[in-house]
Order: structure tokens, then sequence, then C-alpha cells
């Protein structure tokens, strides 16, 4: 079974997250090697802060973890790094880099 993790800056309105979780999940899913995930594949949003998101990108590219790094390029985000979307994987290879980051749960969720 494979994962399709998506974490999403938790201080975005909650509209700007939901259209990063798009973005970065479409861009994701066609990484190479994505497709050879085998169905189901479980989607799972969760949440980080700007620093979060900066720190688990260069611990995915550590790692060897396939990953987009969304960025916002319009105002008031101005470059700001938004999301990352990994390609869909076991749950195992990413466990230990992910277990810290708490669920979207919706817009009492930013903090």
């Amino acid at each position: 079974m494979a994962y399709h993790y998506v974490i999403v800056r938790r201080d975005a309105p909650v509209g700007v997250q939901a259209a990063m979780i798009v973005h970065a999940a479409g861009e994701s899913a066609q990484l190479r090697g994505a497709a050879a995930a085998s169905p189901p594949t479980h989607a799972v949003a969760l949440s980080a802060s700007e620093a979060e998101l900066r720190a688990l990108a260069r611990a995915l590219a550590v790692a060897g973890v396939r990953h987009v790094f969304v960025r916002e390029p319009d105002e008031p985000w101005c470059g700001a790094p938004m999301a990352i979307g990994l390609a869909p994987m076991p749950r195992a290879r990413v466990r230990r880099l992910l277990a810290h980051l708490p669920l979207v749960r919706g817009k009492d969720d930013r903090g």
C-alpha cells in the first residue's frame, strides 16, 4: 500500500492551504516512479510551519526521497515555501521524517 503525503504551511488561510495541497499533490503524483505505487494509495495531508517545511525539504533531499517543494511567487507570499508533495510510497520509507507533523484538520489547524 502506498501513501501520498502532502505537507502544507499551517499559517496560510484555509483556501490557500487547499490550493497548495492540490498543487503539491498534482506535481508529486507525476514524479518518476510515482506511477509504480501499487493501489490502493492513501492521501495524507500534514501541516508544518515555514521553518519546518524548509528543514523537511533538506531532510528529504538528504534521504533521497522524491518530492516537490512548492513556493508561491505572488503577493503576499513572494516566493515563500508553501507545501511539499511526496511521490506515493510505502509509509515506512518516510515515517521517521514525518512523524512529528500533525494532520491538517481545517481552519482551526493554524498555529
